[in-house]
């Protein structure tokens, strides 16, 4: 049975909050902000009302590239961690007092080995290219993966039917999912939500 543990992404509705709540093996739940680009993107006091409604779940605040003051802003709401994808600089760093979750949507052994040396970083996240657009991330970059020290979170395209086999290829401490539990519409879908925490469970 496996142990690796399921963060589910792009909370935004009410609906999405019961869901995971009614999951035991949900630990984590993201939340979208700052970037409007994205059709889970809500509103950072609707975040804020939203993961105080997870019962035993941690909120992952979701961002790119996000400013100091965002940072601090999303520190003082309560959230659990930070997910920064795109551009993490200095002084972002610097105003990050939550433990950080560093996406990564290519290869960038540059950066890679630059937040490796970063004590605030817990988690390596891989994702697609595009996050949130339900494209798998390509495992096999990860064989020759070196030991940076951090944990591993993966994302990108996972479904019920690949988490298994992602899992066995990768063995990641988290899976992180958002498309492959959605209705085409949007939302999470309760089915597809307890079928994937089932595949994760069995793999």
């Amino acid at each position: 049975m496996s142990e690796t543990k399921i963060k589910i992404c792009g909370l935004t509705r009410d609906e999405d909050i019961k869901i995971v709540n009614e999951r035991l093996e949900v630990d984590w739940a993201g939340f979208v902000m700052f970037f409007p680009k994205s059709r889970r993107n809500v509103e950072f006091d609707e975040a804020v009302r939203l993961g105080k409604q997870l019962k035993g779940i941690e909120a992952v605040a979701v961002t790119v590239s996000p400013t100091p003051e965002q940072a601090r802003k999303i520190f003082h709401a309560g959230f659990g961690f930070i997910q920064i994808h795109g551009e993490l600089t200095e002084r972002t760093y610097r105003a990050c007092h939550l433990p950080i979750i560093r996406a990564f949507n290519s290869f960038d052994r540059a950066e890679l080995e630059r937040c490796a040396g970063l004590d605030n970083i817990e988690y390596f996240l891989f994702d697609a290219a595009e996050p949130g657009g339900g494209k798998p991330f390509d495992w096999g970059v990860l064989s020759g993966l070196p030991d940076y020290g951090k944990k591993i979170i993966l994302a990108g395209g996972l479904t019920a039917d690949n988490v298994a086999a992602a899992i066995n290829a990768v063995h990641p401490d988290r899976v992180d999912v958002s498309t492959g539990v959605e209705f085409p519409a949007g939302g999470k879908d309760p089915e597809l939500v307890k079928r994937f925490c089932e595949a994760v469970k069995n793999a």
